[in-house]
């Protein structure tokens, strides 16, 4: 978050929760979706999510909901949020020490990160992922892996993308890529094998990892060294009702007018939009991740 702070989007150009579920429940029914995960920004602000969360857990068809959070406001939201009919999280957290955490968050607190995953944890919110992306001088994989697994979560490697576009940071160097994380976990803990797949689904972009020395797993996402758009077969709503198709493009749809037609025209136009759908076409994010979210 910049020191200025952010364009806040007048309240009546933000979707209702009931038209944001509405039009969930229209992708799971003719298109097969059936992965959802509420992101942000920060979801947990906004009011009501367990609301939101219960009227999706509630549609037929969609057998995997789960939130991506910075952890927060864990500590007040996990139980009503498992209530309302949540699986599991993942967490965004980019340093394991307290004053890098504060210095790349703007001051936040990682004791209360570290007290809402233990919520989350009690509230049965399972298995939590933990999602680090290591930045420039804030290698901190062999700390992550050994606190990871002690702990019982899934930490999952991101790699820093290029050209953040609309960030404060202004990074000279490149973070890590993910054959470097594994070469300096190789070098301290022996042998790393990557896990076999039995079966590569489409969108399935994660490569995981065992230790055997320790029966340790964790993962990584190498969506800058290896681009996976050939397969990528991931939709983005935002908060305005304007759908995307990639984090690397502009291309943009609104959904907003579609709330009142019919299945068949509204399937026809999502076809149609879908159908345009290059490979990345830029190498930065094509707009601001303050407004989009990651």
């Amino acid at each position: 978050m910049p020191e200025d702070g952010i364009r806040l989007i007048p309240y009546e150009n933000v979707l209702r929760l009931e038209e944001l579920a509405a039009l969930t429940e229209r992708f799971v029914r003719l298109f097969g979706i059936n992965k959802v995960r509420l992101t942000g920004g920060e979801p947990l602000v906004r009011k009501n999510i367990e609301g939101l969360v219960k009227m999706l857990a509630g549609i037929p068809g969609l057998d995997d909901l789960a939130i991506t959070t910075n952890g927060t406001l864990l500590v007040e939201k996990s139980d009503a949020l498992s209530d309302a009919g949540l699986k599991r999280i993942n967490v965004s957290l980019d340093s394991l020490d307290p004053n890098k955490y504060g210095a790349i968050t703007g001051g936040g607190n990682l004791a209360q990160v570290m007290k809402g995953l233990q919520a989350a944890r009690e509230a049965g919110l399972g298995p939590i992922k933990i999602n680090a992306v290591l930045l420039p001088g804030f290698d901190e994989e062999i700390h992550y892996v050994e606190w990871a697994n002690r702990e019982g979560f899934l930490v999952r490697f991101i790699e820093l993308m290029p050209h953040f576009h609309g960030s404060s940071w202004n990074f000279k160097d490149e973070g890590p890529k993910v054959e470097q994380i594994v070469n300096n976990l190789t070098r301290r803990f022996g042998e790393v094998r990557e896990m076999s797949r039995s079966v590569k689904s489409p969108g399935k972009h994660i490569h995981r990892y065992r230790i055997p020395d320790r029966d340790w797993t964790f993962a990584a996402i190498p969506g800058v060294s290896t681009p996976f758009c050939g397969d990528c077969n991931r939709l983005r709503i935002d908060c305005q009702g304007t759908l995307r198709l990639c984090l690397y493009g502009d291309q943009t749809m609104e959904l907003g007018p579609l709330l009142e037609v019919s299945d068949e025209e509204f399937a026809g136009e999502i076809e149609n939009f879908v159908a345009g759908k290059t490979d990345r076409t830029l190498d930065h994010i094509g707009s601001s991740m303050r407004a989009i979210g990651g």
